[in-house]
């Protein structure tokens, strides 16, 4: 019997030690291998992409341990550095705490397709005409969501192109999809105006109010005559038009035509989608800046022509 249980603790001891040594050293023969780790990679998937990269040699130790520890869904996708010597204690927490190579990117709410492509070239994520190329072959102006990503160098521009526009995917739930029946618009109509929105609010608390002012001009087949859209529709930046840049013409320029413009002239945030969604109940028809971020509301023309006399001897 005792003899039994010597050989037993012999085995485990054993067993212990190559376990420990497995998990806790590796091979001397040090090699440097960069590793891309995609999105949503289950830990099966995750363990054969760093087989198939000699980063580990038993794949089942890897599985086990992460879920042993409760790390299965806290591995974190990415670009990785390993070195082929690394154990496998030093891998997972590499993934763990999400030690990438990933570059933190911001795009702010209202940025256009030329501005996310300028930035991420910028940022050496990708290509800038590609992307750009992709997105607006997939019109997808208004379907990539403001966030901040972090994101691979030279990470292929499909994969960029489909990483935004997911994020804005999980944004429009059901519940959203269901509201459209409620106010009678459609999902394009929707992003487009809150697009408008998101150029022309500055102030949270006035872009449901402004999205019922455009909404109330639509009803009253009144042209929006958003300034913002004229912009778009000449690619450029001015803080003032001219009366000629208003006779831009563009199937955009809302001075000129009725109706929303043919497409979203930005990426609006989830606060301007909103903000139409949930637009305020409102009898005004104009708005004016005041200069300050905030807008002067009116519900007729004789008031608004006051209040742009206010406004311009506030401006002063």
């Amino acid at each position: 019997m005792a003899k039994r249980i010597a050989i037993f603790v012999t085995v485990l001891l054993i067993l212990s030690v190559t376990f420990f040594s497995l998990v806790f050293f590796k091979s001397k023969n040090i090699k440097e291998t960069e590793v891309f780790i995609p999105k949503g990679s289950s830990p099966f998937k995750i363990a054969k992409i760093l087989k198939d990269n000699g980063i580990i040699s038993y794949p089942k130790i890897f599985l086990g341990i992460t879920k042993t520890f409760g790390y299965s869904k806290k591995l974190q996708a990415g670009l990785y550095d390993f070195n082929t010597g690394d154990s496998l204690y030093k891998v997972i927490c590499k993934l763990k705490n999400g030690e990438n190579k990933n570059i933190k990117v911001t795009i702010p709410e209202g940025f256009t397709l030329k501005q996310i492509a300028h930035t991420l070239e910028e940022k050496n994520i990708c290509s800038g005409e590609k992307f750009l190329n992709i997105a607006n072959e997939r019109k997808l102006e208004g379907y990539l969501f403001p966030n901040t990503y972090f994101l691979p160098p030279q990470m292929d521009e499909n994969d960029v192109v489909k990483t935004m526009n997911n994020e804005f995917n999980k944004y429009w739930t059901r519940e959203k999809e269901d509201r459209l029946k409620q106010i009678n618009m459609s999902k394009k109509d929707v992003i487009i105006l809150a697009s408008i929105v998101e150029r022309e609010a500055v102030a949270d608390e006035e872009r449901a109010v402004i999205a019922g002012v455009f909404l109330n001009r639509l009803k009253k087949r009144m042209r929006l005559e958003s300034c913002a859209t004229v912009l778009y529709a000449m690619g450029q930046i001015k803080e003032r038009l001219t009366y000629d840049d208003l006779e831009f013409k563009s199937p955009y320029n809302t001075y000129r035509h009725f109706g929303l413009p043919p497409g979203p002239i930005c990426n609006p945030g989830a606060k301007a989608v909103d903000a139409v969604l949930y637009h305020a109940v409102t009898n005004s028809l104009y708005f004016v800046s005041k200069g300050n971020g905030t807008h002067f509301f009116a519900e007729s023309l004789e008031d608004h022509i006051r209040n742009k006399k206010v406004a311009k001897k506030t401006k002063k």
